[in-house]
């Protein structure tokens, strides 16, 4: 398997003295397990339950003491080494609600033992059933698709994947990575096909993965409710929510269907914890802390842009496309651009402001250091950025930043009321790397 980011996460977690135990998220099939297995390849004592299977978590039904507890794993798992050139793996935690008891006291009575803890249903079995992380006993990380980098790595395009750390992005190799990233943005980041295509597969042999992977989103419906008003509820919009990806959605009638807002609302929250989608809701602040209005329509993004171009029937379409922006009316450029932000520590939010008779949206708002800078994810002439415009004549300084297709540029331009502002201008598949532009932009101009 190819390096991903997370794998230097853990690695860190490990060598630390003061960890405490570690509970890995994210939906299913972003690599979780695979990475702890990476990880526990140079670890003389790694021990690994799956506690789907009932002889792996049966040992936490027994009513063992937390030494005890560990003996038995041990025994079984013919472990000698000391605990501190251990780690424990609990797979799929979310099915033994009595291991999720023990982390605490892993915690406390045996801190020299490594534990991590992972599930692809955790956040739907957390709310489910009640239960709690042990606030102050556990760390947390999130697992998501692959980065444009991390496909890159995959694929051994190592030179490519340099010339992104690059600041300023070097001009001359814009066309080559830009078909790159219209490749990854329609494969997407889910391993599983990234590494089919990286062993020689086509992108038509592989359609029946992210098929099978929907059917499998489908069939985990019935754990996240034991009502079947509410299955057939979640079931809709997971089916319905391909077709709604990066515009606002209204709760009430969701997908031309009879469903009310409160409904909706529940079935949607429910997907947002399994992490199939995400909910981003709009802000009216022009400058830190940012406050999302709950009560507006918020816009809709799925969990990967491959299976979003699966979905629409659109992949092979958009191959060779040299504007993201242009393409599936610009729908898979945002949702590119939102799904990464999120691997750099984004607080999901865009900028909305909603008068009687006029309105003006950015399309996402990033945090920064003390700084709340705009995006817009647009193509075309800067002089059409009118609600950027909107934003930059209320807020405090004057930076901006816009992704399209083209090279990495600075202009400078003056709002319709005189503000003049900075407007950094990257391309698409530089989003991973917004925070050095940031810093980069505010020192140089």
């Amino acid at each position: 398997m190819f390096q991903r980011k997370i794998l230097a996460s853990l690695s860190e977690w490990y060598s630390r003295e003061d960890r405490k135990p570690l509970v890995i998220r994210g939906a299913r099939q972003t690599g979780k397990t695979t990475a702890v297995r990476m990880l526990g390849e140079n670890i003389p004592g790694y021990m690994e339950l799956n506690l789907e299977a009932p002889g792996e978590r049966s040992v936490f039904t027994r009513d063992l003491s937390v030494e005890d507890l560990v003996s038995a794993i041990r025994l079984e798992k013919n472990v000698q080494t000391p605990l501190e050139n251990s780690l424990l793996f609990l797979d799929e935690i979310q099915a033994c609600p009595e291991a999720f008891n023990y982390v605490r006291f892993l915690y406390e009575r045996l801190p020299q033992l490594p534990v991590v803890a992972s599930g692809s249903l955790l956040e739907a079995y957390v709310a489910k059933e009640g239960m709690g992380f042990p606030v102050g006993r556990v760390e947390q990380t999130f697992v998501y698709p692959l980065t444009f980098s991390e496909y890159l790595g995959a694929f051994g395009r190592n030179e490519m994947r340099s010339l992104l750390t690059v600041i300023p992005f070097p001009n001359y190799a814009l066309n080559s990575i830009y078909d790159e990233f219209v490749r990854y943005t329609i494969t997407g980041g889910m391993p599983e096909p990234v590494q089919m295509l990286a062993n020689g597969r086509t992108l038509d042999s592989i359609q029946p993965y992210y098929s099978s992977l929907m059917l499998a989103f489908q069939d985990d419906v019935p754990k996240y409710t034991s009502g079947a008003a509410m299955r057939r509820v979640i079931t809709h919009c997971l089916d319905t929510a391909s077709r709604f990806a990066g515009t606002r959605i209204k709760f009430d009638g969701f997908g031309n269907s009879s469903y009310r807002s409160r409904e909706v609302g529940e079935a949607m929250r429910i997907l947002q914890r399994a992490m199939l989608l995400d909910l981003v809701y709009p802000a009216s602040e022009v400058r830190p802390p940012v406050g999302p209005n709950l009560r507006k329509r918020p816009k809709l993004f799925l969990l990967d842009s491959g299976l979003l171009a699966h979905s629409a029937g659109i992949q092979s379409d958009i191959l060779g496309s040299r504007d993201l922006n242009e393409s599936f009316k610009g729908v898979l450029a945002e949702q590119q651009i939102a799904q990464t932000l999120k691997t750099t520590g984004w607080k999901p939010a865009f900028w909305a402001r909603e008068n009687r008779g006029s309105s003006a949206e950015v399309d996402f708002l990033y945090q920064h250091g003390s700084i709340l800078f705009p995006i817009e994810v647009k193509s075309g002439s800067t002089g059409r950025l009118r609600s950027l415009h909107s934003f930059m004549d209320r807020c405090p300084h004057g930076y901006a930043v816009r992704f399209y297709s083209g090279p990495v540029t600075v202009d400078s331009l003056v709002t319709m009321n005189g503000k003049p502002f900075k407007l950094l201008n990257l391309p698409h598949f530089l989003s991973e790397y917004l925070p050095m532009y940031l810093d980069w932009f505010r020192n140089a101009y």
